[in-house]
């Protein structure tokens, strides 16, 4: 056999053995099912902060926030039974007339839960977890956007469709400013 031959040879099995282990390599305990849906609920989708007292106009605001976009990305953990969701949740938030040192602090919320077939028209909710921002405003900017990154856990369901799974948020309001936005979206 020639040098030539011989090496062609070598390469071969060397390429044939990385391609069977690569193969190999794979790891068996993840799976790349669907990942349930994340959505942002209406009435909470917005949130209004007014200072302390009783006004309410224009002129009492501190800020207004918004979540502007929420994207995830998930594993599944075969052998400990969960899916692994990382999601990242991206807002903003505007200066108001009233805010003077821009801090911007406000909580919001992600909820797990699950449409049950024949459950009813409401989904069970498995969990509800807070989150917290605290932020400033930069002097002379009109506001900004925050970006949230979050890992969130779920038990996989065993017997059920992961696509019946959805992650709500939304921002933690008080009655006064869930009335607020009830009054702006017109409910």
């Amino acid at each position: 056999m020639s040098e030539t031959v011989r090496w062609l040879v070598r390469w071969a099995v060397v390429a044939c053995a990385a391609a069977f282990l690569a193969g190999c390599s794979g790891d068996e305990d993840e799976d790349t099912s669907p990942c349930p849906a994340a959505k942002v609920l209406g009435e909470p989708s917005e949130l209004t902060k007014f200072r302390d007292g009783p006004g309410l106009d224009p002129t009492d605001i501190l800020f207004k926030a918004r979540m502007m976009r929420v994207v995830g990305e998930c594993s599944y953990d075969l052998d400990g039974g969960e899916i692994e969701i990382e999601l990242e949740v991206v807002m903003e938030a505007v200066r108001g007339a009233a805010l003077v040192d821009g801090k911007v602090a406000f909580g919001y919320f992600v909820a797990v839960a699950e449409w049950v077939p024949g459950g009813g028209s409401e989904p069970v909710v498995h969990s509800r977890e807070a989150f917290q921002v605290q932020t400033r405003i930069p002097s002379g900017r009109r506001g900004l956007r925050y970006t949230d990154m979050l890992e969130i856990t779920i038990p996989r369901p065993d017997d059920r469709n992961v696509q019946n799974y959805v992650l709500y948020l939304g921002f933690e309001l008080t009655k006064e400013e869930l009335f607020h936005n009830r009054e702006r979206f017109g409910q």
